[in-house]
Parts: structure tokens; C-alpha cells; sequence
């Protein structure tokens, strides 16, 4: 189900880390996501005539583990970069310093975003590459 709407998810997760303000590389790894699709069709052009025979999942399970590496390592840095911002966002004001205030629970709703975008499209890769089967032809 998430296939179909992952890039409406996408959009609000980028959307909400860019609220959240500190979940900023969260929504930078949001955007990234989509390279996905073109990443397994690469490899499926230079895998043509290389191989006898590769199914096209092969490629999706081999970048499904590089997406949950991205997802994790977005999450990691933006939470590294509390302490050395924290300064910075102390001293926001106005509208800035109230989406500081409620950016616990942007960002959290954020990550859940992230992780949902990156589910969804593992799901779409796996539904559009399903049938991508190479031969090698002599």
C-alpha cells in the first residue's frame, strides 16, 4: 500500500523535517530516496549482456539494504548535530524559536515519515522491477 503513495509521503516528510527545523538532514535523506529507482536501472543496463541470467530483484534486495543504511545514517547525523547547533537554536526567536519548541515532536513524526517514504519505495521498486528479468544474449 505504501508503494502507491510514497511520494506524497516523501513531500510531507521533507516538508516536516524542514518544519522541525533541526530534522533538516532528515529531510535532505528524504529527497535522496528516489535515487533508488534510478540506481537499480543503472545496474540493470550495465548488467545487460555481461550476465547469462540476473533477475532485476537481485538489484532491489541489494539496494534495499543501502536505503536502510541512508534512513539510519540521517537519523544519526541529526541527532549529532544537536550539540553543536544547540547553541544556534537556543537563540532563534519568533516563529523559528516556536518551531524549535515543538521540533521534538516534528522531528518525530519526521523519522516515522522517513522510515514510511523508505518502505514505500523499496515496495515501488520492487513492484516496477519484478518483472525486469536480464539475458545474455550471444
Amino acid at each position: 500500500m505504501l508503494s502507491k503513495y510514497w511520494k506524497y509521503i516523501m513531500i510531507s516528510a521533507v516538508i516536516v523535517n524542514l518544519i522541525s527545523i533541526k530534522g533538516f538532514p532528515m529531510a535532505i535523506g528524504a529527497i535522496y530516496l528516489p535515487v533508488l529507482f534510478k540506481i537499480i536501472k543503472l545496474q540493470i543496463n550495465l548488467s545487460r549482456g555481461l550476465v547469462d541470467q540476473v533477475n532485476a530483484s537481485t538489484f532491489v534486495k541489494g539496494n534495499q539494504t543501502g536505503v536502510i543504511i541512508s534512513v539510519l545514517c540521517c537519523i544519526v547525523v541529526t541527532v549529532m548535530l544537536f550539540k553543536p547547533l544547540g547553541n544556534f537554536y537556543n537563540h532563534l526567536n519568533g516563529i523559528l524559536g516556536i518551531l524549535i519548541t515543538i521540533s521534538p515532536i516534528t522531528m518525530v513524526i519526521g523519522a516515522i515519515l522517513l522510515i514510511l517514504t523508505a518502505i514505500g519505495i523499496i515496495q515501488a521498486a520492487k513492484a516496477q522491477f519484478t518483472k525486469v528479468n536480464i539475458t545474455k544474449t550471444h
